[in-house]
Order: structure tokens, then sequence, then C-alpha cells
């Protein structure tokens, strides 16, 4: 789908020119040259991008976005298309940056000599994450990828936190605690796709620097909308958000109403 934006509150008769048709079909040209296979449909429409993908995604299973739009700031957040379609989507939203790829390529080449790139996914052992879990396993076995499974916390004064650790006070036992809740937490989908190689990485640091870190290592980056709720959830949606907008690789927001654990 080629959008174009124009307010909402004005109306005007504009008629679609040359130009968008054109940008409409080099979209479809380059999803029949990249992947034959797939039957490809196309409109163009004016009016509110973010609107009309979200009562898209009312009836589609996946909807896939650009990142940062013809806006060259990454800190033009509001209004931005992305971040609104992403926070709102009945179904999972795939955010692709402009120029996706790894920072350390100097050329922007991928190395073809290269590993098969890992699918990751932030986890906080809540039930909420199960939409963003099995999504990732789906991805990384489709592609025949490995999996990495990746949960931070971090140390301030007043508290450690765990996207939703409860309590104050320094807790020896929380790294070891919260390890062996992510563990169990993927028990039932490593069983349900055994042919996904997964990694279990728990790491001391800010959750935006660490997510995004890895998102730039990884074939994806796939994170929930909501964490253990309350305050937590708060911040668990800021992290998705900050990741989203800052990562060069694609990510992936999943409702977690999506989700529901295998058994």
């Amino acid at each position: 789908m080629h959008m174009i934006a124009w307010p909402e509150d004005i109306v005007v008769n504009l008629a679609i020119d040359e130009d968008d048709d054109e940008t409409t079909a080099a979209g479809v040209a380059y999803v029949r040259r990249h992947a034959p296979d797939v039957d490809v449909s196309c409109e163009t429409r004016t009016g509110n991008a973010a609107g009309r993908l979200l009562r898209l995604s009312e009836r589609a299973s996946t909807v896939v976005v650009g990142g940062h739009g013809h806006h060259a700031s990454r800190a033009v957040l509001v209004g931005a298309t992305a971040p609104q379609v992403a926070a709102h989507s009945r179904c999972a939203v795939i955010v692709v940056p402009d120029e996706p790829g790894d920072p350390s390529d100097q050329d922007g080449v991928e190395d073809v000599d290269r590993p098969p790139r890992r699918v990751a996914v932030g986890i906080d052992g809540s039930e909420s994450c199960s939409g963003a879990i099995e999504f990732a396993f789906d991805r990384a076995s489709r592609i025949g990828s490995g999996l990495t499974a990746v949960a931070c916390w971090w140390w301030q004064e007043g508290g450690a936190y765990l996207a939703g650790a409860e309590g104050y006070g320094w807790d020896p036992d929380l790294h070891d605690r919260e390890l062996r809740l992510v563990s169990e937490q993927l028990a039932g989908w490593s069983e349900k796709y055994p042919d996904v190689d997964v990694r279990t990485v728990l790491v001391h640091g800010n959750a935006v620097s660490v997510l995004t870190e890895e998102a730039d290592r990884a074939e994806l980056l796939v994170l929930g909308t909501r964490g253990r709720g309350g305050f937590a959830g708060l911040l668990l949606g800021s992290v998705s958000l900050r990741v989203m907008t800052g990562a060069h690789r694609p990510v992936a927001i999943v409702p977690s109403r999506l989700g529901k654990a295998p058994g």
C-alpha cells in the first residue's frame, strides 16, 4: 500500500498523479523480483497512513512499515506512522529502517560468508511475552535460524529492575532466579520448535542499550508491547519504542494479546 498523507480535516479533491502510481508500481515490481512466489496486490490511497494501516491490521497477520518515512531525524516521533501503528495494531508490526544493515559494515554491504543471523527476542518472564516469543520462534524456524532470548536487568539507587522486578534493595539471588524464570518460559516453545537452537542471555545493563545492540546483530529483534503491568508495563512500552526507532535492523512489535503459551 502506498499512502499519500493529507490532513483529514481538510476536504479536497486530490487526484493521484503519475508519480504516485509509479511509486506503487515500483514497490510491486520489487516484491515480485525478490519473492516471485508471493501473491501481490496493491492500492494507492490518500489520507492518514497510520489510521489506514491500523484498520488493515484487523484482518492482517503482519503489517510491515518503514521506520522513519521522509523524516531524516529519528527524533521526529510525534505523528510518525511507525510508532502509531506499532502501538495500536491488532497484529504484529515489523518496522524496517530506511537503510537496514549492520553499522559495523563499513560499506553498508553484508558479508555473504558470515553465519546466518539469529532472531532475537526480548523477554521479561511475564505471560504477556508469549506473543513475542511465539512470533520469534516461528520466524526463526521459517528461515532456518537460531533464536537468542535476551532479558536485561539493571541496578540503580532504590532497587533492581528486570522489566518489572518487585521489591527494593540488592538481591544476590536475582540473576539466578530470573534466569530460571526465563528458561521455564522458553521450555514449552523449545519443545514446539525443536529445530530452533535457543540461547538465553541475561544481561546487566540499560534495557534500551542492550536491546538496540542486540537488534543490530540480529536478523530480526522481536519485542512485546506490554510488560508485567503497572509502572513496569509503561517502562517496557517506552523501551520498545526507543529500540524500534534507534535500531539499524528490523524490529517486530507483537501485541501481548496474540500470545498463548503452548501446552
